[in-house]
């Protein structure tokens, strides 16, 4: 009888890891969507969900809105918007982890609308998608970047020293961008780690504030003026405030798709990815109401705290007036160290996600020079031309803080509207022309899946159009939202590169139903480095069919 060495192929004695055919699996499932595996999948689930909760981390998302929260409606307003859209946000997260649980890639949404639209239209639907993700990922990364820097002036002014310029807090804001940027070039599992205790780190100072907050305030607010009380510090019509008052709620739970652009480099990410999103969106929303309710019941009098911290009057900002009404002193300085960290680790964690959306859509080619673009660093595979390519861009934007004394809650409301209309794209598609088409993964809604997917497209139109509204009255060049400006400039020159080339020879990404649809230049994607490893059960069926046949 002939010996076992004969057969065509050779398979390790030891029995495969689970990590390792975790590995093989998702590769092969990545080669399926028309992709070869070119980061390195080293994020766990743990790490996909400490991600995206970090991503998110609506402790700082909120500090860093909090003074527009105050000034737009107030205690009252505050509460229902956040609990009002916390609900539509969970909505709006099960539909995407349910479409992220079928295409788990890099591209995330910009990727699910060529998918979930017909081939005709699939590169516009994507285009565009990819173009507002991108957007909001910059926008956000530049929000955490600005909020990093003025926070950090307040605590200097709560130690005593004297404030800071507005360059310098743009200086120390590019600053700390080049930081992210830096560590952006390590190999993903070493940063999952450091999410890991980002997120722990999150959830233990929300804890944190929360209890020194309620125990060491000298009055509290009565659960009246918490629920009950508002504030219009507008000039507007109070139905018109109770519109633009969601945005600060909107802008703290956005990214939370970020899971999903870690996609192909966490492991068993068809079920990973998906539970990271909604789980991300239960856990933000809980910890959030937590933090909201401790801040608004250290303040007794909204209207008091207010004029006595306006402008005129103010030595500090609103979230670290409120720190120190509740623990004045070393207590308010601890808990600002607790909330500098936070954004630290916020914009770390956004400034990655934002590289990985960049390197899908030059992937695709589509961006000029997207064959530089879309270059990994073999030491790390970490996307690196495109780490460098989005520093750039938030450095520029962080720069229109010094034309405008508003530009930080235009920011807000471009990273806000990137993020909304990026989402909308394909969960419209899923309950219109993918209805019948869409394939159910691991993680679906069943028989709910429709019309969660109408609800959320509904709220998320209606919403879209509030970022554009003005927010204080009379209107004038100082304090208008510069967001129809910004989004309408970035929008012009996309429209117009669409128009004169990209629609010439951009077929969007690769489609799992159209292998044989010619694709440009773009689209290589390091088609030589052919994914070899043949999961071990499959290799020990060949070995018997071969050991039989001789």
């Amino acid at each position: 009888m002939p010996s076992l060495h004969r057969a065509s192929i050779s398979v390790t004695p030891a029995v495969e890891t689970n990590d390792a055919k975790e590995q093989n699996v998702d590769a092969h499932l990545l080669q399926g969507m028309g992709y070869s595996q070119e980061l390195y999948r080293g994020f766990s689930p743990l790490m996909s969900f400490a991600f995206c909760f970090t991503a998110v981390n609506v402790l700082v998302s909120m500090s860093l809105g909090f003074t527009f929260t105050l000034h737009t409606g107030g205690s009252g307003v505050a509460i229902w918007s956040w609990l009002i859209g916390s609900v539509f946000t969970i909505l709006i997260g099960l539909s995407l982890a349910e479409i992220c649980s079928v295409y788990p890639s890099a591209g995330s949404v910009y990727h699910w609308a060529g998918q979930l639209v017909s081939a005709r239209h699939a590169p516009l639907a994507s285009y565009i998608c990819g173009w507002f993700n991108l957007m909001g990922n910059v926008a956000s990364n530049t929000a955490f970047a600005s909020g990093f820097s003025s926070i950090l002036d307040a605590a200097l002014v709560l130690g005593g020293k004297t404030s800071l310029s507005l360059g310098v807090q743009v200086a120390i804001s590019i600053g700390i961008l080049s930081m992210w940027a830096i560590q952006n070039t390590f190999r993903i599992d070493q940063q999952g780690w450091l999410n890991n205790l980002a997120a722990f780190f999150q959830i233990a100072s929300t804890i944190t504030i929360f209890i020194v907050l309620f125990a060491m305030a000298p009055q509290r607010a009565s659960a009246h003026d918490v629920f009950l009380s508002t504030y219009n510090g507008t000039g507007f019509p109070f139905p018109y405030v109770c519109c633009i008052s969601i945005l600060s709620t909107l802008f703290s739970f956005c990214g939370y798709e970020a899971g999903a652009h870690l996609a192909e480099e966490t492991r068993d990410a068809g079920r990973a990815a998906p539970r990271g999103i909604f789980g991300t969106c239960i856990c933000s929303a809980i910890v959030g109401l937590l933090y909201l309710l401790a801040l608004l019941f250290s303040i007794p009098d909204i209207g008091v705290f207010l004029n006595s911290n306006s402008e005129e009057n103010a030595s500090t900002n609103f979230i670290i007036a409120t720190y120190q009404l509740a623990a004045p002193g070393r207590g308010a300085i601890a808990l600002t160290i607790l909330l500098i960290l936070n954004v630290y680790f916020a914009g770390m964690s956004s400034f990655t996600v934002a590289t990985r959306i960049g390197f899908a859509m030059a992937r695709d080619g589509v961006f000029p020079f997207s064959h530089y673009l879309r270059w990994i660093y073999n030491g790390t595979k970490t996307p690196l031309a495109n780490v460098i390519f989005i520093f750039c861009i938030d450095s520029m934007l962080l720069l229109l803080q010094l034309l405008s004394t508003t530009a930080f809650s235009a920011i807000i409301a471009i990273a806000t509207l990137g993020y909304q209309i990026s989402y909308l794209i394909p969960i419209f598609f899923r309950f219109t022309s993918a209805r019948k088409t869409f394939p159910l993964g691991e993680f679906n809604l069943g028989r709910f899946s429709l019309p969660i997917a109408f609800i959320s497209s509904v709220w998320l139109a209606i919403t879209s159009v509030f970022m554009f509204f003005p927010t204080e009255y009379p209107v004038t060049k100082d304090n208008m939202n510069y967001t129809i400006i910004v989004v309408g400039g970035v929008s012009f020159i996309a429209a117009m590169y669409w128009i004169f080339s990209a629609r010439h020879w951009f077929v969007g990404p690769k489609r799992t139903d159209q292998h044989e649809t010619p694709l440009s230049p773009g689209h290589v994607t390091a088609e030589d480095n052919v994914i070899t490893e043949i999961p071990t059960d499959i290799a020990l069926s060949k070995l018997q069919t071969s050991t039989f046949n001789t």
